[in-house]
């Protein structure tokens, strides 16, 4: 029961639509990027998509290019859970309004931007949202539909006070998010120099290709390598893991679970009792990268780490490494553009929503390989990815510490002085 009095958001707030976007206009660079639902986090949350963003070069409406702080909603479930996420715009002059998201102001007598954010993340307005929604499908909603939910909503001033404590968790997990964001651009600027461009350290120290090292035509690449290099599958580097465990059959075990669900909110686990587990795992261990065979455009890539007891869903693809260094070399292929596309290309079904790559499919997947300089370039990128994944369990909890909090400020249960 709220001890706020309880009220629709109609003349309280206000959605604006997005702009329609050309399709032709999208890019894999640019200086303006697109926003879609794939920038929302699960429970809310602005989601940085570091060398995976939708620039667009064509004729900008200024009207929907946003500043920062601008607080968006997303207005279509493009993946399960994210019906009503909002997020707010981190910078300005870069982002533009997508059509699937809606713009919300308020009346700021009555409600601030800061507390719909935070009360968008309540189960209560998400359940009102998804059960008010439309498409079989994928589920759409509407601004009437939104103006109609019901919400607890206390003066504007005990209003800042929630949101200001909720904001000081949100910008720790903010930082970590930029921290990372900033290391995974660095690794991946240097996988490209390294095997992109082939400009990798020759034996004088000095870049490969551009100091004029001898290159070959490769007929399977079709594109031309390091002449001492050879082109090899993932097969031929990584074996795949199918050790499996019945949960169910360690009923008082505490296991770390890595669901494709929790991930996609959490970026790493949960932990889970055997006995509420009812389906049959993959066993994980530290040298582990878990790749997610399930509609691979969303690029689900796991570095598992050193941790007992840790299983995931049978839908990732378990690729067993067998040194840290070349872990850290394959995280950058299974996160790299050409082999999204190329599970996406490869990725088959009947439904539109969810697709899956064959593993054995997934394993063919060729690229061109040097031991010594994939060795090499896994060793300078050991600590980032540490401190990326270390950054990543902290966030899960101070996320667990702010979901705890918010029903409570929400319904007025805890107050802040």
């Amino acid at each position: 029961m709220s001890k706020w009095p309880v009220t629709t958001l109609h003349n309280k707030i206000f959605i604006k639509h997005g702009f329609p976007f050309k399709s032709e206009y999208f890019s894999e660079s640019g200086d303006y990027i697109v926003l879609t639902p794939g920038n929302f986090f699960e429970a809310g949350g602005f989601k940085r998509q570091a060398g995976k963003e939708k620039f667009y070069t064509g004729k900008i409406p200024k009207e929907y290019l946003h500043k920062k702080g601008d607080l968006i909603v997303a207005m279509t479930e493009q993946a399960e859970g994210l019906l009503g996420s909002c997020a707010r715009v981190p910078e300005s002059e870069v982002y533009l309004h997508n059509q699937r998201l809606g713009l919300i102001s308020t009346d700021t007598r009555l409600v601030t931007k800061e507390y719909i954010y935070h009360l968008f993340k309540t189960k209560t307005v998400r359940e009102q949202l998804r059960l008010t929604s439309s498409g079989s499908k994928v589920k759409h909603t509407s601004p009437e539909r939104i103006y109609n939910v019901q919400v607890p909503l206390p003066e504007v001033e005990t209003q800042k006070r929630i949101t200001k404590l909720l904001d000081t968790i949100e910008e720790k997990i903010e930082l970590n998010n930029r921290i990372n964001a900033e290391l995974e651009a660095m690794a991946k600027t240097l996988y490209d120099y390294w095997f992109v461009q082939f400009d990798f350290p020759d034996a004088n120290g000095k870049p490969y290709k551009s100091s004029g090292g001898k290159m070959v035509y490769n007929e399977a690449l079709k594109r031309n390598i390091p002449v001492e290099w050879s082109v090899n599958n993932l097969k031929e580097i990584t074996p795949v893991s199918n050790e499996s465990i019945t949960p169910k059959d360690h009923p008082e075990a505490l296991f770390r679970h890595f669901s494709i669900p929790v991930f996609d909110s959490t970026q790493t686990y949960g932990v889970e009792c055997g006995s509420s587990i009812g389906s049959n795992k993959f066993k994980v261990n530290g040298s582990d990268l878990l790749v997610s065979k399930l509609n691979p455009w969303f690029s689900r890539v796991i570095y598992a780490l050193e941790e007992d007891d840790q299983i995931c869903s049978t839908e990732f693809v378990v690729w067993r490494t067998n040194s840290d260094s070349i872990k850290n070399f394959l995280y950058q292929i299974a996160t790299s553009g050409q082999f999204i596309s190329y599970c996406t290309q490869s990725a088959t079904g009947t439904s539109n929503s969810h697709k899956r790559v064959n593993p054995t499919v997934m394993m063919q997947f060729k690229f061109p390989f040097c031991a010594d300089i994939a060795t090499a370039y896994g060793e300078k990128i050991d600590s980032a990815l540490k401190e990326i994944m270390s950054n990543k369990k902290q966030n899960k909890q101070l996320v667990e510490l702010r979901d705890w909090l918010l029903p409570m400020l929400m319904n007025g249960q805890v107050k802040v002085q």
